[in-house]
């Protein structure tokens, strides 16, 4: 595995697709390695834990791409010291991702967030799936400490088997480059955005069972509701490139009530805690997407 931290300050790779020209066709793909790919920003107290995790596997990837967002707290030596092979620039994780992508020499993509924890059996069973499909979807669990962070979990698993809040993560690299990778305008909803046009252009999504853990840590409400609120901000530009889509994925129903009445048959007390936490970050992430469009109306002027 090469051990190297390269300077990137070039722009990042170019952005386009052709919806006209998308069909239902098999794209040519000759099984091979996986390269993994982790767009980081000041990620030490979870990188770790991820790249140990991406070590422990049965079967080894080809290589390793941390794309570091001039993090301050350490996250880019981590990531040399580790063995993985580092890239500096000021992408936001769209870009960042896009960037790792066209660095690699596999012919498939797994991405991977830094406070994520692969099992054991991943790769070998995105291999296996990649023989068949173009895309993989990857089932996540939430964990972390706390009452939030269990009506999290709780929520979370609801998400699993519906195809408008999943979204592959593991391609084909040929695929990915078809799609035109992630469309770097987006901050938010970038997974959802390229999902779609997956759906769009006819390829296959399959799953495995494999599950990624998703290092929640020790969640506060005030700390969440901050995060939705400038998620919710970044949100408009999805919306506006995936309107219809966009509306019934954030829809309140599918968000705040559903999960509710998944979660609190088997667990009323978390049920509660479930619907107040997914009413505040509905709320947050409102009024963070109001913020954001009266800004970009601002902008307009």
């Amino acid at each position: 595995m090469s051990v190297v931290i390269l300077e990137v300050f070039l722009d990042a790779p170019s952005y386009s697709i052709n919806i006209e020209g998308a069909q239902s066709k098999p794209l040519d793909y000759i099984p091979g390695p996986i390269s993994i790919v982790i767009p980081t920003f000041n990620s030490s107290r979870t990188l770790t834990q991820c790249l140990n995790s991406i070590g422990n596997q049965t079967l080894a990837c080809d290589e390793v791409i941390v794309v570091d967002r001039h993090s301050n707290d350490g996250s880019a030596q981590l990531a040399h010291e580790w063995g993985a092979r580092v890239i500096k620039t000021s992408a936001n994780r769209s870009e960042a991702r896009n960037i790792g992508a066209e660095q690699t020499s596999s012919s498939a993509i797994l991405f991977v967030d830094s406070d994520m924890v692969l099992p054991p059996t991943l790769i070998e069973e995105c291999k296996t799936g990649l023989e068949k499909h173009d895309a993989l979807i990857i089932p996540e669990v939430s964990v972390g400490s706390g009452f939030w962070a269990k009506c999290k979990a709780l929520e979370r698993r609801t998400h699993w088997g519906n195809e408008l809040l999943e979204a592959a993560r593991c391609f084909r690299k040929v695929a990915f480059s078809t799609l035109g990778g992630y469309n770097p305008s987006l901050e938010a909803g970038e997974d959802w955005d390229l999902q779609n046009r997956t759906k769009v252009f006819g390829l296959s999504i399959g799953r495995v069972r494999a599950q990624i853990e998703h290092d929640e840590g020790h969640i506060a409400l005030g700390g969440i509701l901050g995060k939705k609120f400038a998620y919710g901000k970044a949100m408009g530009e999805y919306m506006q490139a995936n309107p219809h889509l966009g509306i019934r994925q954030v829809n309140p129903i599918r968000r705040v009530l559903a999960p509710t009445l998944a979660v609190f048959p088997e667990d009323p007390v978390h049920g509660v805690g479930v619907l107040i936490l997914r009413s505040l970050e509905f709320t947050a992430a409102g009024m963070g997407y109001l913020r954001g469009n009266l800004v970009r109306e601002l902008q307009r002027v």
